[in-house]
């Protein structure tokens, strides 16, 4: 049973041609610039020190890209948590293919790309040497204005996770979704509508402030990451008054990450790759303002 708002299947792909607008004066001086300064370090996906029980070749990601304590400066935080009954513990249980738990998809290469293009482009001042990895019921979570996570089929949400993510919605934090497809969909549509009671997951649409926050981004289906499906983005908002604050938006059919983590590899095109920036730039300025 599905619920009103929201497409719970992927649109077709003639539905909508891939078309890549170009970039504004400002956003190509920018994004190019800080692109010739990434140089993440090359390390498999990992966790925090507190979250480390249990997986193998995680020290060497945690040294080059430490953990890092609150100073007030914007820093990337990333949702840990149990995935069924593998749980974040088994290094390789997601997909069996040894890439790590499902949280830590395009870590930390995706933040540490990101934060530098943040940094270069507007006038935050983003930590740059780290970032956080927490868990959503940890009291840490208050410090930081927008939380990231991925992979949210696979979230085996606590209860005391679930009313801690309300309480922070609730608070005015601002949680981004992200590299999640097909039915996916209701497993985090489960854990909002708990989250948040008498909301709803709608379709966000394109002209919406959030795809004007910074970047003017014209047609927001631009970015394919698997394959026929084309992205929707989908938000969670305050009061369930699609002309309040934004909460949360879901990245659905999408992964921004994907494009982060490899920018400076050549193996995306580069029109593509600053699209997604623009994207993760407009999704923290939002954050940031509202």
């Amino acid at each position: 049973m599905t619920r009103p708002g929201y497409r719970p299947y992927p649109r077709r792909s003639n539905q909508r041609r891939l078309h890549v607008h170009p970039l504004a004066v400002l956003g190509v001086a920018g994004i190019m610039t800080a692109g010739a300064l990434l140089a993440a370090p090359e390390v498999p996906g990992a966790g925090l020190a507190g979250l480390r029980a249990g997986f193998t070749g995680v020290s060497t990601a945690s040294q080059e890209f430490p953990e890092v304590p609150y100073d007030g400066r914007y820093t990337f935080v990333r949702i840990a948590f149990d995935q069924g009954r593998s749980g974040m513990g088994s290094f390789g249980g997601f997909g069996g293919r040894g890439r790590g738990p499902a949280w830590a998809h395009d870590y930390p290469r995706a933040e540490a790309n990101f934060a530098k293009i943040l940094e270069e482009v507007t006038l935050l001042d983003p930590y740059l040497g780290g970032s956080r990895i927490l868990r959503m019921d940890d009291p840490e979570i208050f410090k930081y204005p927008v939380l990231y996570v991925v992979e949210v089929g696979f979230w085996n949400a606590t209860e005391p996770e679930v009313a801690a993510l309300g309480e922070y919605l609730a608070k005015g934090g601002f949680l981004i979704v992200d590299d999640f497809r097909d039915r996916q969909i209701w497993n985090i549509d489960a854990i909002l509508s708990r989250a948040v009671p008498g909301s709803r997951i709608r379709e966000i649409p394109d002209d919406h402030p959030i795809f004007d926050a910074f970047f003017r981004i014209e047609d927001p289906h631009t970015l394919t990451s698997y394959g026929y499906q084309p992205p929707s983005y989908l938000g969670l908002y305050e009061g369930d008054d699609p002309e309040g604050r934004l909460m949360a938006i879901l990245n659905y059919n999408g992964d921004m990450a994907e494009y982060w983590e490899y920018s400076d590899y050549g193996y995306l095109p580069i029109d593509l790759t600053n699209e997604a920036y623009k994207f993760g730039v407009n999704y923290i300025v939002y954050a940031m303002t509202h």
